[in-house]
């Protein structure tokens, strides 16, 4: 199955040269991330499927999942990039929304898609809130700090056309991260090996407490709802 989710996949990653934005290292490490989703889930989960893409760029990503059978919801800060989106992909839902501000999104989603998007937040407790609030599955991939310490986050100035919209990104420890997500009652699943690694992104470094962080120092977690796990057994069980 997994050789043929492979195969399924590349047939739909189509790297994009129309501009410079999001080309170029993005594109194999791109390809890399939207194989181990389509992997993790198998492509037939997706149709029929709702799935909201946050902080999407030009929603490349989001547009795969299109192309899979989902009901696709792309939200993205910029207006230059709204617009691009809607040059692009002008069947997907486009919000424009500030993640440090108030989500404009829907009430819930089958599946968010939370990828490079943590760390340019102020507040990763509020972003994960929002989200974990929204959802059944939530797919998070994001910078963070080497340290083991669950209370750990540092923040950062940041500026660029990639980067945090209002000038200020945080890095939470992996730990912090899988702390906040069963505090909203999300089991987590991590990327351990490195499947992923592309370029300087890497997913598979070693914890040494150091208290720093780099660009491409990453983490990468499929979560799911544990009480909309436990809910959907107890009504399994209904059923015999």
């Amino acid at each position: 199955m997994k050789i043929i989710n492979y195969i399924f996949t590349f047939f739909l990653l189509v790297p994009h040269f129309l501009l410079a934005h999001f080309t170029g290292h993005y594109d194999d490490w791109r390809n890399k991330r939207v194989i181990a989703i389509v992997d993790h889930y198998g492509p037939e989960w997706f149709e029929g499927k709702t799935v909201l893409e946050v902080g999407c760029g030009y929603a490349d990503i989001g547009n795969y999942f299109y192309q899979l059978g989902a009901d696709v919801t792309v939200s993205e800060a910029r207006a230059e990039h709204c617009a691009e989106i809607a040059r692009r992909y002008p069947h997907l839902k486009i919000i424009q929304c500030d993640l440090d501000g108030q989500w404009m999104m829907g009430n819930h989603y089958d599946l968010i898609i939370h990828m490079g998007t943590l760390y340019h937040l102020r507040d990763p407790v509020k972003a994960l809130y929002e989200a974990c609030t929204r959802c059944d599955h939530l797919v998070l991939e994001t910078e963070c700090s080497d340290s083991s310490d669950p209370n750990y986050c540092i923040f950062t100035l940041e500026n660029g056309f990639d980067q945090a919209y209002n000038g200020i990104g945080c890095r939470p420890s992996p730990a912090y991260v899988e702390r906040v997500l069963k505090m909203f009652h999300f089991d987590v699943d991590m990327i351990t090996d490195n499947r992923c690694n592309s370029d300087y992104h890497i997913y598979d470094w070693p914890i040494t407490n150091s208290g720093t962080w780099k660009h491409g120092q990453r983490r990468f977690w499929f979560c799911q709802c544990f009480l909309h796990t436990q809910m959907c057994e107890i009504g399994r069980q209904h059923l015999h």
